[in-house]
């Protein structure tokens, strides 16, 4: 069930964390939302390991997990999914219709990912992408806080440049190997992921500015201060495209042990709140 990947539920907490709706009401909603987002993240993870077990057995380090190890049948961990992928959005539903629909569209969305799109190249990326979008969603209709579209925009954008990070991490340590393991990774050859990189970069500054200056349902800070947070989180996004162009993303749950990142990171938020205080 992955719980060191529960991290991306952290999107979850996202929008209204932005606009800081931090009331004990909107706080106790957005950990339900959160916790049901991880149920929903671990069914695919199941379903997944299900499904794949045959080509993890190949892999240097799947080969541990307890389905391809047979410590779990494969029946088992799909019964356990679809309990959980009934679950997720039905609890979703206490919270709000809207939350329900965004936790079953996640569901539908994961099930497609596991059982076809990811062997499609580059769709398998952008349905990663609307993945991490909706996770933003199920926070924003958890606690009915509006989101902008530009803010949108950069989560996808930083959702693509993260997974054709982690495709071209997985090609470099499997080398001839990454075929066997999954087909569509033969695709991922250093030309086509620094293009994708490059462009889901591109993308993802754009949306980061647009959020912070323009865009209806941003914080809308003053000019200056905007462009003062904004200088961190670019340096950040350098970061990261060193590291994935290196090799060195094929894990991203890791990458949040990277001093550089961190940094990038934990600035960006204080120069964003005191922004925030003074605008």
């Amino acid at each position: 069930m992955r719980p060191h990947h529960w991290v991306k539920a952290g999107l979850v907490l996202v929008a209204p964390m932005v606009a800081l709706d931090l009331s004990l009401v909107a706080v106790g909603r957005l950990i339900a939302a959160a916790g049901l987002a991880c149920l929903a993240a671990s069914a695919t993870y199941l379903l997944n390991d299900a499904i794949d077990a045959p080509a993890d057995r190949l892999h240097p380090t799947k080969r541990a997990r307890p389905v391809a190890t047979g410590e779990i049948s494969r029946g088992q961990a799909v019964a356990v999914a679809v309990v959980l992928f009934v679950a997720a959005p039905a609890l979703g539903l206490v919270l709000s219709p809207l939350t329900g629909l965004a936790l079953g569209c996640y569901a539908l969305l994961t099930v497609a990912y596991s059982v076809k799109l990811k062997q499609v190249p580059v769709v398998d990326v952008l349905t990663i992408a609307g993945g991490f979008v909706i996770r933003v969603l199920i926070g924003s209709a958890a606690t009915s806080t509006p989101v902008s579209v530009w803010f949108l925009v950069a989560v996808a954008a930083g959702a693509v440049m993260v997974a054709t990070g982690k495709r071209r991490g997985e090609l470099r340590e499997l080398g001839r190997a990454a075929a066997l393991h999954r087909q569509s990774l033969a695709t991922y050859l250093d030309p086509v992921t620094s293009k994708l990189l490059a462009a889901s970069a591109a993308v993802l500054c754009v949306g980061l500015v647009g959020w912070a200056t323009i865009g209806a349902g941003g914080p809308r800070l003053r000019e200056g201060w905007a462009c003062v947070m904004i200088a961190p989180a670019l340096a950040g996004v350098g970061r990261y495209l060193w590291l994935a162009n290196s090799g060195r993303a094929a894990r991203p749950e890791r990458l949040v042990r990277d001093r550089g990142l961190f940094a990038t990171a934990s600035i960006t938020v204080v120069l964003f709140l005191v922004g925030r205080a003074v605008s």
